[in-house]
């Protein structure tokens, strides 16, 4: 008689769980071995038989027979009760004992990459405390805290790859409506969309079920100021990130539903003390790190990171563990009709300065969920919204005859203010990857006078105010260092001059918005200490003055390269001009002059080759290429790459690449006209060979004139061949002041058609550039190119406002005017508030007209000076002059068709206008 048993239970992929919506196996044996046997497996899901399922044989072991059976996927939280039958041919039927197993939740699929979430997340919120990546599916990539990027405590396991984390790799939010949990990362189960709040830093992702009538708003963001809870300890409490869920029934019939988060840990990189547990009497999941020493202080974690990982108190909550460091959090919920149901999730972040904290639980996360769990979030979501509305109230207001310029100028002065920290004052230069999430001091000089453009000055306050608390940490070195964590801790120490040489340079521009003279004061120190730098004593030997040269040598723009660059020493002229300016503000007239002379060796001889005999000579000063008429890249560079050396054979004598970073000498620093001739040459030289692909408006930042391809050796592959937003954007903005110095309107309508193109390129977020794909290119996935927030979010505001070009002086109370109006415009216009008070005008030119119409509105709190100068291309005579109030007629050259003029604006509110052509 035959005899049947379970001998393996059901069991899901590679031996673990039943999980929904997946096949599992139950294995049977029978006995004895014999021919003619039939087995089967009955099962029942709930009660509801499934019917017999037959069993497929799989070996003979010793005097028993095996079988297989596969069970069909079932839903979450299904109970299979379930018994092995089998029957010998002319004998009765016989049964096992029954068993029962759960389903349980599926996990997140993996079948189309290796990571759960999105790669290359383009979202981005924050309340410059914290920062959270998600993408896009409402899914979170990771969580920047207790800094907006890399604290140097905090370090990521990859930080140099793309794929790497800092706190989480996933938390993804799903829902199951009678079958496996549906996760919003999966393209198969939903459809997306997802835009911000409006001008906030709110983002909303919506997400409509293709299986069912269900829709789901997902909203992220992190609290701001007025609504955190406190520590124990009364202090604030800044990391409280929120994850709204609002599940809405579009159906006529009321649904049970299973709604669930998956977490995914990696609490500071998962080296050290990382653990993941339940805490039933909070019900919250706790991550955290207790971290953990190193030799090198900079591979030390040497602190407690906690984060508290928690559902609202409106049902009950269940930690599903599904591996070391990831659980499931689940929750039932009934869906009625037509109706909405939300579900909150809170990120709590803990941080303490040392290892091992048995009470930043206590302290920190214990209130954070009391909070939580009291609060109206409603109104906390409504007051972090009105943060933000204030936040954006004070931006210029473009009125262009494209609205996109006014809706991508907020969007990128909303996203580089996530990327400054509202604590210590640092700016992160991109969240792409770990290696960009730290503090480069000339990325963020270029983010802070960006901000400061936009009204926002205390973002350059806090910048200076950092750049002054870790100039005393770079020991035993003078200059500043490539970048920093971004509470201070110097992480990469190559000498790049221009990063302590644009000091000064953006502290005077800080200066002469804001007419701080206290603030300038205090910075003196650090005046002194960069203009000792730019003399060359730095005290590293990457960073030394070349006297045959009269130039500085160090690391160039682009970091890997060792030489004495155009650009480089062009900021040190820059820089040394106005650290002289601000020692005559400041009573110091020694230190004045002896920048100035510096300065001007540097100017003449070593950048103009001034008083050579021989300019020809290889070995003559100077920085001009006498055969093309061009700006040569660098003089003496190193042919080893990250290494400086004074070795000749190991040096290019004269780098005749072509570098964008040329036209910084012009815009911004003012150090050449735009219309110089060796500019214009060297200009055109980027255009026509820096164009990447068949489009010659979309550039990239070096390349290698093909006549001389021995001449200099490239900074990377991607330097030369992927597009690069800085490079277009730069170029635009010099095409802009080319304009205004020829009054060719070609070359405004160049600038407007690159501006134009990269805007059409920006993902739909607006945070990132679609890449070009080249046809020989290798194959992988780019989701899109993050050029971070000096490459592109500062110099896209910087390019728009060119077009306006409305600025003004605080120091000497004048306000100045120089808008272009390519020819496509008809008109153009600009509302701002500065420290004087609130300033609009609006220029109009009917297209393929002459005449044009500039109206100025001013309320002011104090009397200003207004000067206006206008380059208006095809105006061949200046025509009628009509003003109001009366006012002289301007100065006019025919050869440019420039006009300017100046008045007085009295306090209080006033209308003006003018005309003519």
């Amino acid at each position: 008689m035959v005899a049947t048993w379970i001998e393996a239970a059901a069991k899901g992929r590679h031996g673990g769980p039943v999980r929904a919506g997946m096949w599992s196996a139950v294995v049977i044996g029978t006995h004895p071995i014999e021919a003619n046997q039939v087995v089967w497996l009955e099962i029942s899901a709930d009660d509801t038989p499934l019917g017999p399922l037959p069993a497929y044989w799989i070996e003979n072991k010793g005097v028993n027979s095996l079988w297989h059976v596969p069970v069909p996927p079932q839903a979450v939280g299904v109970r299979l009760h379930y018994r092995s039958a089998a029957r010998q041919e002319g004998s009765e039927t016989v049964y096992s004992p029954p068993q029962d197993t759960v389903v349980r939740p599926n996990m997140p699929d993996r079948t189309e990459a290796a990571e759960i979430v999105a790669m290359g997340p383009e979202g981005l919120v924050g309340n410059r405390m914290m920062t959270v990546r998600v993408d896009s599916r409402g899914s979170t990539y990771d969580v920047y805290f207790p800094t907006v990027g890399l604290h140097s405590d905090v370090r990521p396991a990859e930080g140099d790859m793309p794929q790497s984390r800092s706190h989480f790799r996933a938390i993804v939010g799903g829902l199951a409506v009678g079958r496996r949990l549906d996760w919003f990362t999966e393209r198969l189960s939903w459809e997306s969309f997802q835009h911000y709040l409006g001008a906030t830093n709110l983002l909303m992702t919506e997400l409509n079920s293709r299986t069912g009538p269900i829709r789901v708003l997902v909203t992220d963001f992190v609290a701001m100021a007025k609504s955190l809870p406190k520590t124990a300890g009364g202090t604030e409490s800044p990391g409280q990130y929120l994850k709204r869920f609002r599940i809405k029934n579009d159906g006529p019939e009321s649904l049970r539903a299973l709604f669930g988060v998956y977490i995914q840990a990696e609490v500071n990189g998962g080296i050290g003390e990382p653990g993941l547990s339940w805490h039933d009497g909070d019900r919250t999941l706790l991550a955290t790190n207790r971290g953990h020493g190193h030799a090198n202080r900079k591979f030390a974690r040497d602190a407690t990171v906690e984060f508290a990982v928690a559902l609202d108190d409106r049902g009950d909550v269940h930690c599903e563990p599904t591996g070391a460091n990831e659980a499931i959090l689940l929750r039932r919920i009934d869906l009625p009709a037509g109706e909405t149901v939300t579900v909150d999730l809170l990120v709590s972040g803990a941080f303490t300065g040392w290892r091992g904290d048995p009470g930043t639980f206590e302290h920190w996360l214990r209130p954070a969920l009391a909070w939580f769990r009291s609060a109206d979030l409603d109104q906390v979501e409504q007051t972090t919204c009105q943060e933000w509305d204030a936040f954006t109230e004070v931006l210029p207001s473009l009125k262009y005859p494209k609205p996109a310029y006014a809706v991508s100028l907020r969007r990128s002065a909303l996203a580089s203010a996530l990327h400054a920290d509202a604590f210590w004052g640092a700016i992160a230069s991109g969240f792409d990857r770990g290696l960009s999430a730290y503090c480069w001091p000339r990325d963020a000089m270029w983010a802070a006078d960006t901000m400061e453009r936009l009204g926002h000055p205390s973002i350059g306050r806090g910048l200076f105010e950092w750049l002054s608390h870790v100039r005393g940490q770079n020991r035993p070195y003078s200059y500043w260092f490539q970048k920093y964590t971004i509470d201070g801790g110097p992480e990469w120490e190559t000498p790049a001059v221009d990063q302590t040489a644009m000091i000064p340079w953006g502290l005077e521009r800080y200066y002469l918005r804001t007419a701080d003279r206290d603030f300038l004061a205090s910075m003196w120190p650090m005046i002194e200490q960069a203009a000792t730098v730019c003399s060359g004593t730095s005290g590293h030997p990457g960073l030394s003055w070349i006297d045959d040269l009269s130039l500085i040598s160090s690391a160039g723009l682009w970091d890997h390269r060792f030489g004495a660059f155009l650009y480089s020493n062009g900021c040190v002229v820059a820089g040394l001009r106005a650290a002289a300016r601000l020692a005559d503000v400041l009573d110091h007239p020694e230190h004045a002059t002896r920048w100035r002379t510096l300065a001007e060796r540097i100017w003449e001889i070593g950048i103009l080759g001034q008083g050579t005999s021989d300019p020809d000579r290889a070995d003559a000063p100077g920085l001009i290429d006498t055969e093309t008429g061009r700006f040569l890249e660098a003089r003496r560079l190193s042919t080893l790459r990250g290494l400086w050396t004074n070795r000749p054979e190991m040096q290019i004598e004269r780098s005749k690449a072509l570098d964008v970073s040329v036209l910084g000498l012009v815009v911004p620093f003012g150090l050449f006209p735009a219309s110089d001739p060796r500019v214009v040459r060297t200009a055109e030289a980027i255009l026509r060979l820096n164009a990447v692909g068949v489009d010659s408006n979309t550039l990239a930042r070096w390349s290698l004139d093909a006549t001389a391809p021995t001449a200099s050796v490239p900074p990377s592959e991607s330097h030369s061949h992927d597009l690069s937003s800085l490079a277009t954007l730069w170029a635009a903005r010099y095409l802009i002041q080319l304009g205004r110095e020829t009054g060719q309107v070609r070359h405004w309508n160049r600038a407007l058609a690159m501006t134009d193109g990269t805007l059409s390129r920006m993902l739909p977020l607006g945070l990132m550039l679609r890449p070009v794909i080249r046809a020989n290119d290798s194959p992988r996935y780019i989701p899109g190119v993050a050029s971070g927030v000096w490459g592109l979010h500062a110099m896209l505001v910087e390019t728009m406002l060119e077009f306006a070009r409305l600025d003004y002086n605080h120091v000497e109370r004048r306000l100045d005017l120089d808008p272009a109006l390519p020819s496509s415009w008809p008109h153009l216009g600009l509302t701002q508030t500065f420290p004087c008070g609130e300033v609009s005008f609006r220029l109009e030119r009917p297209i393929g007209g002459t005449v044009h119409h500039l109206s100025l509105t001013v309320n002011l709190k104090h009397p200003i000076a207004f000067h206006a100068a206008l380059t208006c291309p095809g105006l061949t005579e200046l025509g009628p002059w009509q003003s109001a109030p009366e006012s002289p007629p301007p100065t006019y050259d025919p050869r440019i068709s420039r006009l300017s003029w100046s008045v007085t604006l009295p306090e209080g509110q006033s209308t003006w206008s003018w005309r003519w052509g």
